[in-house]
């Protein structure tokens, strides 16, 4: 070697310092015959600066979302079913034929080995996927797959070929047994409902007659022993049956597969949901069962915190050897994890060798030699996405006072604007399990074993005021397919604009007419699943029309009544009353002013029955037409979460305006959404727990975060201000001080907070502020007013990590309260096929 080879040696030796060689196999140790997988990293001892991995696998769409350990979103990456794995010939990320609607389970699995190389690949930061410590997720809802028997032996052995994509080893022919399972969309199974309801009516009849002392009469009309069979069927599980229900769908293949002489289930190993297969992927081992997510398909008792031994035995068929068939359906669908934050163990070797997750420790040790490790990365519970799209947000949960007739208690509602293909949701905590058959109860997806009794921990005492534990259940309104009635709207009435959508949707006068008595309604049945309306049923002056006079008004009033679909907003604001009104006792004098036979079933013009606060999340959360309305109508503050800019450019729902540059940042914060977001909290919580022992709950752990994220916002924020003002002595607006009535930490107002009441006059030429300069105020009431005063003072601060988007207008909400016993009216007739 010549001299100036040598120098050139050691210049590049010292300005590259020598590291441990990664841990990594020859070719002739790998007893696979295909080429290695690249060196890795350094094996490390511990993660510094760790970071939260969620996956939110969308029906149409995976996304992954990293966060650091102030839980602010640091990296996010995106697959599209549709377009990046054109080759299983998906619409909406689905095969649709009639009512049949279904997915492939190796798609769910290629996707994801889609979202994990694009996370890998395209950060800038080498040591993002190094520094991961605790991964979680959500499946997308309602789709069971069916793991073959050979699914925990292919489990393994993707460990031992890195050099292998997932979907490649766990292929529809050799993991499963059903190699396209149904999804949520699907609503073909109507008549194995039917033959639920049927049973459990049966039952509940034949019971309680028993329990009375009574004998056997003649048989009762198939009607009552349906809507038995459906309060029975509620009370068991939480939620009403429907044809997308898994119970349901489980029972369809059984029922058509039982005339093969091998069936599906004599195929299947196990049964899991989505988000139960995503974390035996990544465990390497089949992972238990979330309770929020088994709540979702019907066979689990949220009160007992079991699956239902009579479902799992009417779903085998009955008959004789029950207790051999119930075990047989126990051993399918697995244990459930109660507590939603446990460490499920570490991740798989395989995710470690192909992606250079974190290990810790490395051996040799065995023959012949494979290359095992203990890694930092754990695994948390995966959940369903509504479980997890309540976990964006630390709602807050009060118990109020009974001798507070008309205050209105501070309490959260979260409400997910959904996508075109997908459900829109309302979801509140919920102290007591009330379910009904127009809501859902179901566990909370973050209760640590500590304070579940379910899983042995003690109950939290019961009381009045603000929820200081983590809240037993909660509460999800949802509605299917709620922006299909949107997306329609926009193509009909609004050239297939959004912009033009929402520009009529604000010019148009409540209830389509500034008169008084002859007010338009407008509903949407995208679906018969539930009822003989199907399509579009206007209405005017209370009679059935084929068509508005003016189509103009079409989406306004498709909006007052259909926001979410098939339900409507205002029956949104009608079932979250009742599931307030359930809270109460009967003997409240809350409910005194309550007609007997009310149609609402609560006093409408009554603040008790109202959520104090709103915050909207989801692709079409930043419409201001539906925000607006929204606030209105449930009569409070609507607000977005600050944490990510939770807002999509794929579909739109916003404007065009939006959709002219593709940007990845909103508001200086990466996009992503609520659910990944909600998972990526639990991932960081869980990992809080088992590295440090933390015993915080978990809606105290995220308010922290969240409060000081707010206080270091504030301080940058002042700072700039400060140092901006400084260097200009003229033309800025002039600063002031806001009086902060809840924590120092809180930030600035927000835009809209400060233009929505009368602001001082500035001249820009001086920066001099007017601050007692009369001033012009807009508003919706038909009457303009001077106001005198300055109202700056009055101004509040946005809580912590959330941005104010509508505040109610009290007299359209007074409009729609009075309005909401002549909807009932007129739902209930559409519902029924009356019209």
């Amino acid at each position: 070697m010549s001299a100036l080879d040598t120098l050139a040696a050691s210049l590049f030796a010292s300005s590259n310092p020598p590291h441990p060689h990664a841990p990594h196999l020859k070719p002739s140790e790998t007893l696979i015959g295909s080429p290695p997988p690249a060196p890795l990293p350094p094996p490390r001892m511990a993660i510094t600066n760790p970071l939260f991995l969620s996956i939110d696998a969308g029906v149409a769409k995976y996304r992954a979302c990293v966060l650091d350990e102030k839980l602010r979103v640091v990296w996010t990456a995106e697959v599209d079913v549709d377009e990046e794995l054109q080759e299983y010939g998906t619409r909406d990320g689905v095969h649709t034929l009639g009512d049949v609607v279904t997915s492939p389970s190796e798609l769910r699995l290629h996707a994801l080995d889609l979202l994990l190389e694009k996370l890998t690949r395209d950060s800038p930061d080498p040591t993002l996927v190094s520094r991961i410590a605790c991964i979680s997720g959500s499946g997308q809802p309602a789709t069971l797959h069916y793991l073959s028997h050979s699914f925990p032996t292919l489990l393994a052995s993707l460990q031992q070929s890195p050099q292998s994509r997932i979907s490649s080893i766990l292929s529809s022919e050799t993991a499963f047994a059903l190699a396209s399972p149904a999804t949520s969309g699907d609503t073909s199974a109507s008549s194995q409902v039917c033959d639920l309801e049927m049973h459990f009516g049966k039952l509940a009849i034949a019971q309680a007659m028993a329990s009375e002392g009574e004998e056997d009469h003649k048989p009762l009309a198939k009607g009552v022993v349906l809507e038995a069979g459906r309060a029975e069927l509620v009370k068991r599980t939480g939620g009403k049956v429907t044809s997308r229900s898994p119970v349901a769908q489980v029972l369809k293949v059984v029922q058509e597969k039982r005339e093969e002489k091998e069936g599906v289930l004599d195929r299947t190993g196990r049964i899991v949901l989505e988000s139960g297969l995503l974390a035996s992927v990544f465990l390497g081992e089949l992972a238990p069962a979330d309770a929020a997510d088994a709540c979702s398909t019907n066979l689990f008792n949220p009160v007992l915190g079991d699956w239902d031994d009579d479902i799992l035995d009417f779903v085998m068929g009955g008959g004789e050897n029950n207790a051999t068939k119930i075990g047989k359906m126990r051993e399918l669908l697995g244990e459930v994890e109660k507590d939603g934050g446990i460490e499920l163990g570490g991740i798989a070797p395989y995710f470690v060798q192909r992606y250079g997750f974190s290990p810790s420790a490395s051996s040799l040790s065995s023959s012949p030699p494979v290359l095992t490790f203990r890694a930092d990365c754990i695994i948390a519970p995966f959940t369903g996405p509504e479980p997890a799209t309540f976990l964006s947000f630390p709602l807050t949960s009060t118990c109020p006072p009974p001798t507070a007739l008309h205050a209105r208690p501070p309490r959260d509602g979260l409400i997910s604007l959904s996508s075109i293909a997908e459900s829109d949701v309302l979801l509140v905590p919920c102290e007591q399990y009330v379910p009904a058959q127009e809501r859902s109860v179901v566990c909370h997806p973050a209760k640590a074993s500590w304070e579940n009794p379910l899983a042995g921990g003690a109950k939290a005492e019961e009381g009045e005021g603000e929820v200081d534990g983590t809240p037993e259940f909660a509460a999800v309104i949802s509605s299917r397919d709620a922006g299909v009635g949107r997306a329609l709207s926009r193509d009909l009435y609004c050239n297939g604009q959004w912009d033009v959508f929402s520009h009529l949707s604000a010019i148009v006068p409540h209830g389509g007419t500034i008169g008084l008595d002859e007010k338009y309604y407008a509903f949407f049945f995208p679906h018969g699943e539930a009822t003989s309306a199907q399509g579009f049923i206007p209405f005017v002056a209370g009679a059935k029309v084929h068509e508005f006079t003016d189509r103009k008004i079409n989406p306004r009033l498709l909006l007052e009544s259909h926001a979410c679909f098939p339900r409507t907003v205002m029956s949104l604001r009608l079932r979250l009353g009742r599931l307030y009104r359930a809270l109460l006792s009967p003997d409240d004098p809350r409910l005194a002013k309550t007609r007997p036979f009310d149609a609402c079933g609560f006093p409408a013009f009554s603040s008790a029955f109202l959520p104090s606060r709103m915050v909207i999340v989801g692709e079409a959360a930043q419409n201001p037409a539906m925000s607006s309305l929204l606030s209105t109508i449930f009569d409070a503050p609507a607000f977005l979460p600050l944490a990510s800019g939770l807002k999509s450019l794929a579909t739109g729902q916003t404007g065009e305006r939006e959709q002219e540059e593709e940007r990845d940042v909103l508001g200086g914060r990466k996009k992503t959404s609520a659910a990944a977001l909600g998972a990526g909290y639990k991932a960081a919580w869980a990992f809080s727990r088992s590295a440090k022992g933390d015993r915080t709950p978990f809606r105290q752990f995220l308010s922290a975060a969240i409060d000081a994220q707010a206080a270091e916002e504030t301080v940058s924020e002042v700072g700039e201000k400060v140092e901006y003002e400084g260097r200009s002595a003229t033309g800025t607006f002039a600063s002031s001080s806001f009086a902060t009535g809840s924590s120092a930490s809180a930030p600035t107002p927000s835009i809209l907070s400060l233009t929505s009441q009368s602001t001082p006059r500035t001249s820009h030429a001086a920066g001099e502020t007017f601050e007692h300069e009369q001033t012009y105020r807009f508003d919706t009431q038909t009457s303009r007013e001077w106001e005198g005063e300055d109202k700056r003072r009055n101004l509040e601060p946005d809580p912590p990590g959330l941005t104010l988007v509508a505040m109610p207008d009290k007299d359209e909400w007074k409009y729609y309260s009075s309005m909401l016993p002549e909807f009932v009216r007129l739902e209930r007739s559409a519902l029924k096929g009356l019209v």
